[in-house]
This record gives C-alpha cells, structure tokens and sequence, in this order.
C-alpha cells in the first residue's frame, strides 16, 4: 500500500501517476457495475445457476490476476520516474554523471552500456543491443496479461462444453416416457444451457476487462523506452564518445 502511495504523491506527476490512476479508475467503475448487477440479483443468479462453479473460478483468477496488473504498475511506476530522473540529469550534464541509484532495470541499463566502453568503437551497437534488451525485459512483465485473458476465454469455452455435455446427459432420462421424466429432463436440460450460457459470459467479461488493465500497463512499457531511448540517443551516447575522444580512446 506504501507502494502505491508513493507513486500517487511522489512530486512531478507523469506517466506514473496517470497509469496507476487509470486502473484505479477502471477498477472503480468495474465494482460499481458489480455493485449494481449484486443489487438487481445478477451476481447471485450468476453463481447459484452455475453448477460447474467456474464461474467462481473465473471470479477468483480475475481479482488475482486484477492484483498482479496493480503491483506491475507500482513497479514499472518507479522505473518509469528513475528513466525521467536520468533523462534530467543527462540533460544537464556536460560529462557522464554518477547514476548508481539501485538496482532496477533502468539503473541495470545505464551500468551495462556504461560497461560497453570497454570495447572501444561499439559503445553505439552494443547501447542498440541493450536497448533492445530492455524493451524485452520490460514486455516480460506484461506479457502474462496476454495469457491470463486468453485463460479466462478458454474457462468460458470449457463452461460451453460442459453445459452441452449437461444438455445431452438429460436426454438419456427420456427412455421412460412420462410428465415426471420429461419435466426432470427439461430441468436438466436448462441447467445445462445456463452453465453454458452464463461460463461464456463470465469468461468474454472477465478476459476483456484483464485485457484493459493490462493494455494500461501496457502503455507505460512504451512511455519508459521512449524515454530510455531518447536519453540513450540525445545525451547518453554523445557524451560517452565524448568521454572516450577525451581519455584519448579509439571511438
């Protein structure tokens, strides 16, 4: 909680603080929606109809899953700050300044391409390369929204499937043909067609809501390298040439 307070007070409101705000404000709007369909018997229909429970599953999976986008934020919140701090301080810089400020994937970077100075002539390749590096490391983190959403569409699918082998089952009950036997098929038979209608449902919303969290995160991923690249390329780089011409280095 600490956590999430600092990127939301922290000075110099940016990227940062509109990402963790977004998601606050989908997560709102997304209880307010649970709030309402809980009043108007929804939410209870939802669960109570669904003799497979997974629809409780996909619940559970989605508010897990919910909380895992939150503490991505949090985290590329603070790269996203430490990426504008050294875009400053390089901006002002006439030689490379001390960076050593931790141990995130930014300050990562900048030790690594530092480093390539030790091979004269690819100080330029090798920041590519790094950059490149980066950028997977970064989507690594998001990444698994793509598989959560996905997750939560084939748990709906599987609902489908198990609602219809529901169906079918009912019709085997129907070899002594009476009322009694008909009205308890058909009761069956419309259970099964509610877990199967009601698991989709549950599955298609709960994948695309996942899916906005993440693209929100998503975003930030792409706000943190083009800053990453911008002060690689604009004052990075020209001033470790420029260091290397000094120490009289073969650039």
């Amino acid at each position: 909680m600490a956590q999430i307070t600092d990127v939301l007070t922290a000075s110099g409101r940016d990227g940062a603080y509109d990402a963790v705000l977004k998601w606050i404000l989908l997560m709102a709007l997304i209880t307010l929606g649970a709030v309402v369909s809980y009043d108007y018997g929804l939410l209870t229909y939802l669960f109570a109809a669904d003799e497979s429970r997974i629809t409780v599953l996909i619940a559970v999976l989605y508010i897990g899953f919910s909380m895992h986008c939150l503490w991505i934020l949090v985290e590329l919140g603070r790269e996203y700050r430490r990426a504008m701090q050294i875009k400053e301080q390089l901006d002002r810089a006439v030689e490379v300044p001390d960076l050593s400020n931790g141990g995130g994937m930014i300050d990562r970077y900048i030790a690594d391409v530092i480093r390539s100075r030790e091979h004269p002539g690819e100080v330029e390749g090798n920041a590519h390369l790094l950059m490149m590096s980066l950028g997977a490391e970064l989507r690594r983190r998001t990444k698994i929204g793509t598989y959560s959403s996905d997750l939560l569409y084939k748990l709906g699918m599987l609902g489908t499937m198990v609602g219809f082998v529901m169906m079918l089952n009912s019709m085997g009950d129907l070899s002594n043909f009476d009322v009694d036997t008909l009205r308890g098929a058909l009761q069956k038979m419309i259970a099964g067609m509610a877990v199967s209608l009601l698991t989709t449902i549950a599955g298609l919303i709960g994948g695309i809501l996942l899916r906005l969290e993440y693209n929100i995160a998503d975003s930030l991923v792409t706000d943190i390298s083009q800053t990453t690249v911008s002060f690689t390329e604009a004052s990075l780089l020209p001033l470790l040439t420029r260091t290397d011409r000094a120490e009289g280095k073969d650039v």
